[in-house]
């Protein structure tokens, strides 16, 4: 039995449903040995323990030091993308970040240093995949799949988007005119919420906003509740966004959710449409009819959320999806396992840290402790 050590700073999203999701599984299944830790607190005992060491979307020099460490000790290293964070676009609230050119050296440098590269995005393989030794699509699971609703359909049609304050952007580009339209023609036959984005319209008396939830399970409980008839999921068509993943669909599957999808990729490569969900081009007229289909439409929103919900029962389970991780694993055999010089990096590492924090009180200057302290609120009570 292999045991792997998944690094990642925080317990995001893209972390638990690229890969902590479906080794978590494979552990409780007695296939691996598994352990996630930040690089921040990983010591040299975790690199003796690994036979697989997983990053995902690692850009610091503590990461890379680990990946350092972890070649010289013949240990096999996996590096997991799901955005194209080398060329991430302005507007998104971690764009600083992503448009340092010391952030993107250090992005290259470990995914160097790396055998595997794993993405649920075929465009991301296609473009980064030839650099490595290996790489293979990974799927992301349905988590939380909930039951149908129950008793009579009764009160407004209810219309949500779920999604990171990042979208609020999409939302005013793409639906603020389509939203408007429906409510002008519906009026109080729909309801409107924003989960986690806060576009413009959520500040008009129809709608209803929803602050995001940064545990991502206070997240999915929220998601839960809601019980929406209709999902939305707009998406720009930029050469970044064909780059990310259709996983808005999932999630709405998994709720049981009939959804309306930008017709674009990466959407296209799981929404059927008319049978799994909509499909509307970017446009106003586009997004305006098919929202008053479904809205009009009953019987065709259960059908649509009924078939999405078996694919996310089926196709996207837990369990389906690990079994291409538990592949994975039993072909990546480390050619050889070191120990000498491992015990000696722990105070390298604690270096490593110093430094780091010392950059980003640095970066933050007078914001430090307020920065701290948000941060300290939102894993409390989110």
């Amino acid at each position: 039995m292999k045991n792997v050590l998944l690094i990642a700073r925080d317990a995001i999203p893209s972390v638990i449903l690229c890969g902590h999701a479906q080794l978590s599984r494979l552990a409780e299944r007695g296939v691996i040995g598994y352990r996630m830790v930040s690089p921040l607190r990983c010591a040299a005992a975790d690199l003796e323990w690994a036979d697989v060491l997983v990053f995902v979307r690692a850009d610091d020099d503590v990461s890379l030091a680990l990946a350092d460490a972890a070649r010289e000790a013949g240990r096999y290293t996996v590096y997991v993308l799901d955005d194209d964070l080398l060329h991430a676009p302005d507007g998104l609230e971690s764009s600083a970040h992503y448009a340092r050119a010391e952030t993107k050296e250090l992005i290259r440098s470990i995914m160097a240093r790396c055998e595997c590269f794993l993405s649920p995005s075929p465009v991301l393989l296609e473009k980064y995949g030839s650099s490595f030794a290996r790489s293979a699509r990974i799927e992301e699971p349905a988590l939380a799949a909930s039951s149908p609703a129950e008793g009579v359909e009764v009160g407004p049609v209810r219309i949500g988007f779920a999604g990171s304050v990042d979208r609020a952007g999409d939302i005013d580009k793409l639906l603020s005119g389509a939203l408007r339209r429906l409510h002008e023609r519906y009026g109080d036959g729909i309801a409107v919420t924003f989960f986690g984005a806060r576009p413009a319209l959520a500040d008009e008396p129809w709608a209803e906003h929803i602050p995001y939830k940064e545990s991502y399970d206070a997240y999915r409980e929220t998601m839960a509740g809601f019980h929406w008839d209709i999902g939305l999921a707009p998406m720009p068509e930029t050469p970044f966004h064909r780059c990310k993943h259709y996983n808005k669909y999932i999630e709405y599957a998994a709720h049981g959710v009939a959804g309306i999808y930008s017709d674009a990729e990466p959407y296209r490569f799981a929404v059927r449409d008319g049978e799994n969900g909509l499909l509307a081009e970017n446009t106003e007229e586009a997004w305006f009819a098919a929202l008053c289909r479904l809205a009009e439409d009953a019987p065709l929103r259960r059908r649509l959320a009924e078939t999405a919900r078996r694919e996310a029962e089926t196709v996207y389970a837990l369990d389906a999806v690990s079994d291409t991780w538990e592949r994975l694993i039993a072909e990546a055999a480390p050619e050889r396992r070191e120990t000498a010089g491992l015990r000696s990096f722990d105070r390298a590492l604690r270096r490593l840290r110093r430094k780091w924090v010392w950059r980003k009180l640095r970066a933050w200057g007078w914001r430090a402790p307020f920065l701290a302290a948000r941060k300290l609120w939102r894993k409390l009570f989110s």
